[in-house]
Order: structure tokens, then sequence, then C-alpha cells
């Protein structure tokens, strides 16, 4: 009888179906990786887009008492346009005010001592993930 060298049709069949298998996971896996990976990514903008909005409160360049009620600032909001982010004379709220623009915003301020005059300040920032809408929220006493 002659060896015959080399694999049989079934065996070529049963490696490919192995090989597919742990394609299909790998692929599976890799896909949702970047899907959260993107998720990540929105989510760490939006949280610097919230601190940059609170660092204009530390500095004291916005006013405390106009955001007593809530103010909200929807997705595509032209702060650059708003009076109360202008006459914060921020030299560049366009530049800001595209970055944000993508957000959405809920702020508000409370006065949290009077001496000496505290403020707990709450910033609330929506973003639009994948199946829906992410929240960061953002709170920090600053003294006037």
């Amino acid at each position: 009888m002659k060896s015959r060298k080399g694999f049989s049709l079934i065996e070529v069949l049963i490696a490919l179906v192995v090989v597919t298998i742990v394609s299909i996971a790998a692929v599976t896996t890799m896909v949702s990786s970047m899907r959260n990976n993107s998720d990540n990514r929105v989510r760490t903008q939006a949280i610097a887009a919230a601190e940059a909005m609170m660092d204009r409160f530390r500095s004291r360049s916005l006013p405390f008492n106009s955001f007593a009620n809530t103010k909200t600032y929807d997705y595509g909001y032209d702060f650059s346009a708003d009076p109360v982010f202008t006459a914060s004379g921020d030299p560049n709220l366009s530049e800001v005010a595209q970055e944000w623009n993508k957000f959405k915003f809920e702020i508000k301020t409370e006065q949290y001592s009077s001496s000496p005059i505290v403020w707990r300040v709450i910033i609330n920032t929506f973003y639009r993930e994948r199946g829906g809408e992410g929240r960061v929220e953002l709170v920090s006493l600053v003294r006037q």
C-alpha cells in the first residue's frame, strides 16, 4: 500500500471552520473595542468641556448670580453670541464655542456660604453616544 501524504478534505474543512470561528471572535472583539474607545473619547471631551466651563467660574469671569436658576445650553448653542459669555472677555470664545457646540450644558450656581462668599457650581454636560445620551456632572465650590 502506498502512503498518502497531505491532508484529507475533511481535515482541511475542520481547520477552515476553526480558523473562521477564531477570526469572527477576533473581529467582534476588535469592533467592540473600537466602539468603546470612540465612546470614551467623546466622554473625555465632555469632561474637558465641563472643566473648561468650570475654569471660567474659578477665574471669576462668569457672574455667579446669572446662573442662580438653572440655565440650559442646548447642542449647537452659539456661546460667542451669548451676552454673559461675551462679557467675560474670553479672547478665544469663538474657538471654545466650536468645541462646546457638540455638548449640552446645564449650569446652576447656589451660594454655599456668605462669609467668605463661596458658591457651589454644578455643571451637567450631556453628550451623544452610541445608543443614547451620556452625562458628566461636575460640582465645585468656588470662592468669590
